[in-house]
């Protein structure tokens, strides 16, 4: 892993990455990005062999965001290092291309052995996603969607839903996911349907709810 660009809206959280990324591959080039658009500026211009990608960033907080970055470099390796919980986001974005996803509550040194997992066998997963992984296929969507309502949710619902409990309006989530009002609204409406519920503060419990497991 030569070449490594770390994409991060806080400055602190890429330099204490950029720390203990050095710890472990002394050689490595660390380019930094605060947003999104800085990461689709700097694939465009040169390579990289991995992402760090916060997905809780201006402009990349959709699960989409993956596919258009392997769009502009299909061979990149992507880490997603998010504070969001793992055990509602991680297969979600590994399956829509990511090699990995670590939760920034984990400590650094698993950071090191996720790129190297990474660099070495082109995938990462904690022990907790592999459970999740090996559930998702040994069960039936019924019963997995039964134990755990939320995967009932499409990836854009998933979208729109994280935002809705993070407190923002259907104007706010339309801007960040650039979608209509009427849209988001209509995406809100198939959300509570699918989870039974008929509020926001219902729908922050359930995710808090599953969030546990």
């Amino acid at each position: 892993m030569k070449n490594i660009i770390i994409a991060d809206d806080h400055s602190i959280v890429r330099f204490g990455t950029e720390v203990a990324i050095h710890s472990t591959f002394k050689d490595a080039k660390i380019t930094h990005a605060s947003t999104i658009k800085e990461v689709y500026s700097h694939l465009n211009f040169r390579r990289f062999d991995l992402l760090l990608l916060d997905i809780n960033m201006p402009g990349g907080n959709n699960i989409n965001v993956i596919k258009e970055i392997l769009n502009i470099q299909p061979d990149l390796k992507i880490l997603v290092f998010s504070s969001y919980d793992e055990n509602i986001y991680a297969l979600r974005y590994i399956e829509a291309g990511a090699a990995g996803y670590l939760n920034k509550n984990t400590a650094m040194e698993e950071l090191s052995n996720a790129i190297q997992s990474i660099q070495e066998r082109g995938k990462y997963m904690s022990a907790a996603i592999k459970d999740l992984y090996i559930t998702k296929l040994t069960t039936s969507k019924a019963t997995i969607s039964k134990s755990n309502p939320l995967n009932k949710l499409s990836n854009r619902e998933m979208d729109v839903a994280k935002h809705l409990i993070e407190g923002h309006s259907i104007q706010d989530v339309s801007s960040m996911l650039n979608l209509s009002s009427s849209t988001v609204s209509t995406y809100k409406s198939r959300i509570f349907e699918k989870l039974g519920v008929d509020n926001i503060p219902d729908l922050i419990e359930l995710f808090k709810l599953h969030s546990q497991g």
